[in-house]
């Protein structure tokens, strides 16, 4: 065998090019004149040249190697210099093969490993894409592993100057694709919502509430399958209840700040054009719905100085407007019937409204009492397995044991605010902590599985402590004051509130 020395350059003669034309068909990178092409090919030639050489050197025994070079003169060498390849010796013999099996374990195995796993997830983007082109099975609002409706509520603390300051709760619009079949469901993020729904909860009661008690979840369940994007402000003092002179300007500046902040990208034209904002709804519950009715009339009296904090319609839940609040935005009033004094309030505002073409208003009037049946809390919380039919059951034993609810008709006996001690006593048995005690004695229950009632893992790392006890309680005497159908947040017609939003309200132009 010929040794392949790659320290000398292979003379021209032996690479096939013309002797007495050297300067066109040089061999070199980067050799000019016609013979350009043919030094690209000389190159490639001399780099599988290179490569068999190796090859042949490395697995030939030292001893056939040595006998085989010695039966030539030096002049008879085939001289090649290394271009294309690295010019690697990995030795003789068996050392040779062992260096060159240890080089691929290190290099190609890894290659071909990552190689495998890209493969994988490849395949399965197909799969999830071809289930999607198929069509979508549904759309339903995002659940943790439990089936519980799960919130990703985003907390954020907003500042203007000077001395404004307050913590507003945001939940973008996320739904679960679920291709057919329902095996597989992907979570789609809406980056510019269908429109803007502002929260305002009524006197001792948290903004987060919303996202955990038994009516306002399913509120905001409905909103967010809707493609509406939830904001939550806090009032200055959560517990209290709204206050125009605290709460009023710094509300109006903050929610300015945010449309600007965070709308202006999300909701941009094309090419950076001008935004265009979605429609922004209110919501108002009790001292909420006062405080959204005082809103909506400072935004008619002067709407350059809210712009384009303006609401497009609201919703305003068993509270009468003051009589000196005037607006023409599109608004829901919703009372219970067993208020007759709100609702009179509220009807003879409405008539006063619309003899000057104001409007236009709709009241939705709730449909009375409602029984507690003895499956009443495991259909409140379908979603949450953890309030099975045998709990429910348990639960409404005791309200008629301690005479919160007639046995025989399901009702309620009393409005369940009178009833304090014996709801508090109810509640207590069923909260976190001893269903924890509960689930540590018990081999079939992981403790750490335990959370409140219709509130997934993902949202209780959102809460802080206060809420938590909140959620823990609030899911009792929301529902019996539903029930009792007096004066409570509800979702009873909130469906039509929605429709009506969507038919009424109009996009704001930056």
């Amino acid at each position: 065998m010929q040794e392949a020395n790659l320290t000398q350059p292979l003379p021209l003669s032996k690479m096939g090019g013309d002797a007495d034309n050297t300067t066109a068909a040089s061999a070199y990178p980067g050799g000019g004149g016609r013979g350009g092409n043919n030094s690209l090919i000389h190159l490639f030639h001399l780099g599988y040249r290179s490569l068999v050489a190796q090859l042949g050197d490395l697995f030939s025994n030292e001893e056939t190697s040595n006998s085989s070079s010695n039966g030539h003169d030096d002049h008879n060498k085939e001289v090649m210099r290394c271009y294309c390849l690295p010019c690697l010796k990995f030795g003789h013999g068996e050392r040779g093969k062992s260096n060159v099996k240890t080089i691929f374990g290190l290099i190609f195995v890894p290659l071909f490993l990552l190689t495998f796993f890209l493969l994988d997830d490849f395949g399965k983007v197909v799969v999830r894409n071809m289930q999607l082109r198929q069509g979508p099975g549904g759309l339903m609002s995002n659940r943790d592993e439990n089936g519980v409706i799960d919130f990703h509520l985003n907390r954020r603390l907003l500042k203007e100057f000077p001395g404004h300051s307050r913590e507003v709760l945001l939940l973008s619009p996320s739904l679960a694709v679920q291709g057919k079949g329902g095996a597989h469901s992907f979570e789609a993020m809406i980056k510019c919502p269908r429109g803007i729904l502002y929260l305002f909860h009524g006197c001792g009661r948290y903004a987060a509430s919303f996202f955990y008690s038994p009516q306002g979840r399913k509120m905001v369940e409905m909103a967010t399958e809707m493609g509406i994007g939830i904001v939550a402000f806090t009032k200055s003092e959560e517990l209290g209840c709204w206050n125009w002179a605290n709460d009023g300007d710094t509300v109006k500046k903050l929610a300015k700040k945010f449309i600007s902040s965070r709308l202006s990208k999300a909701c941009a034209g094309p090419n950076g054009s001008d935004a265009v904002y979605p429609p922004m709804y209110a919501f108002g519950a009790s001292s909420g719905g006062s405080f959204v009715g005082m809103l909506s009339s400072q935004m008619k009296q002067d709407p350059e100085e809210y712009a384009p904090f303006l609401f497009s319609a609201a919703n305003i839940q068993i509270m009468a407007p003051n009589e000196h609040d005037h607006w023409d935005i599109p608004t829901v009033f919703t009372t219970m019937s067993g208020d007759t004094q709100t609702s009179k309030r509220v009807q003879d505002w409405v008539n006063n409204e619309m003899q000057v073409g104001k409007g236009p208003y709709k009241i939705i009037t709730t449909s009375g009492r409602k029984p507690i049946h003895v499956n009443h809390f495991a259909r409140v919380f379908q979603d949450d397995r953890q309030m099975s039919d045998r709990i429910s059951g348990s639960i409404h034993q005791d309200l008629s044991t301690l005479g919160v609810v007639n046995s025989s008709t399901d009702e309620v006996f009393a409005n369940p605010r009178f009833a304090k001690d014996a709801v508090m006593s109810i509640w207590q048995k069923y909260d976190l902590l001893s269903r924890k005690e509960v689930a540590n004695d018990s081999k079939h229950v992981d403790a750490s599985d335990v959370h409140p009632f219709g509130v997934s893992k993902r949202l209780m790392r959102s809460l802080k402590k206060e809420e938590l006890d909140d959620a823990d309680s609030i899911w009792l005497i929301e529902e019996l004051n539903v029930a009792w159908d007096e004066h409570e947040i509800t979702a009873e017609g909130f469906e039509d509130v929605l429709e009506f939003f969507l038919e009424n309200g109009s996009a704001q132009l930056e």
